[in-house]
Formats: C-alpha cells, sequence, structure tokens
C-alpha cells in the first residue's frame, strides 16, 4: 500500500510538473498578425452594337415628293451601349463620297447628317450633335456616365441636301431598277 501512495505521489508531482511546462509554454507562446491589402481594379469596357436587322441603311427617293424635300430616315433603338464609365461615340464613313454601285459617280457624304436620340428605356444624360457625315471622326454621342444597355436611335437626315430636286439626275436607267450609290459607317466608343 505504501509502494502504492507513493506511486500516486510520484504520478501526481509528474502531472504537476508537466502542467506547469505546458502553462509556462502557453505564457511564452509567441503570436502574430500580417495584413493584406485588396485592391477592386476597374477598367475600361466598353461595347457598341449596331442592330442586327438595321445594318444597312436606305435612304430611298421613290417619289416626287422626295425629289422635293429630300429623305431622312430614323433607325429605332439602333446603337446599343455598355460602358463601364464615361464615353463619347464617334461617326465616320469610309471615303468622302458615296460612290455609284457598278460607276464612279460620287454624291459627297457630308450631304448626310445624322442625329442620336435617346432611346428605348435610356435615361441617360447625354449630349448629342448633328454631324454631317465625313470621313474624319466625329463626335456624336457624349456621356459622363456609363451605363448598359444604352439604346440610341439614330436619324440619318438628306433633307437639307437631297430636296430642291438636287438629285434628279441620279437616277441611270443602264442600271435598271435603281441605281445605288454606296458607303460604309463606322461608329466608335471611347472612353471620357
Amino acid at each position: 500500500m505504501k509502494r502504492r501512495h507513493e506511486t500516486i505521489r510520484f504520478l501526481s508531482a509528474a502531472i504537476l510538473l508537466i502542467s506547469g511546462f505546458l502553462s509556462a509554454d502557453r505564457v511564452h507562446a509567441q503570436s502574430g498578425s500580417d495584413q493584406v491589402t485588396i485592391h477592386i481594379r476597374f477598367r475600361p469596357v466598353q461595347t457598341i452594337v449596331v442592330t442586327a436587322a438595321q445594318k444597312t441603311i436606305d435612304i430611298e427617293y421613290a417619289t416626287v415628293s422626295d425629289h422635293q424635300n429630300g429623305v431622312s430616315v430614323t433607325q429605332d433603338d439602333h446603337l446599343a451601349i455598355f460602358s463601364t464609365g464615361g464615353f463619347q461615340v464617334s461617326v465616320e464613313t469610309s471615303d468622302v463620297n458615296f460612290t455609284r454601285v457598278g460607276g464612279s459617280e460620287t454624291i459627297p457624304v457630308s450631304d448626310v447628317s445624322i442625329r442620336a436620340v435617346n432611346g428605348t428605356d435610356n435615361q441617360a444624360v447625354s449630349v448629342f450633335s448633328d454631324v454631317p457625315l465625313s470621313n474624319a471622326p466625329a463626335p456624336l454621342i457624349a456621356s459622363s456616365h456609363g451605363g448598359k444597355d444604352l439604346k440610341y436611335g439614330i436619324r440619318y437626315d438628306n433633307t437639307a441636301s437631297g430636296s430642291g430636286n438636287q438629285y434628279i439626275d441620279k437616277y441611270d436607267s443602264v442600271d435598271g431598277a435603281e441605281t445605288v450609290y454606296t458607303t460604309q459607317i463606322t461608329y466608335t466608343i471611347s472612353t471620357r
């Protein structure tokens, strides 16, 4: 029994001694911390899309009134824009003239001017410019704020230059049913 008491005392002392070491390690244990910096970065993201069904615009002179008054064509929701901040849309043509398909006759592109207007569900505050077409980029739409799915209508106006029978001799019967003059227009979006 005596031996048993000594064993119990020995084990108790050992447990106390080990507990003391563990407590001392906890008191002297080192802790640390470090930091991470988080950046949220915004890059310019901009797209401009011409409505697929409106990729070809026809300014058609088909009546006496068209030749007397000129013709304008409005394309509702013609452009759709996404921009992560302020933007500017410019427009330019591929050449200085409309050129007759199958011929060499021309009409100056500046005979047509265009103007943008807010489209469906577009409440954005934008500045619009009347732009006579040119082969040099010209600002058409400017906005200090971005937005998603911003729709803009475009009016292609040939009333000033096309009125007063100015184009009375542009039809060439050799062409058949109609004579077509053509050029390409490019809309470009950039940050503002």
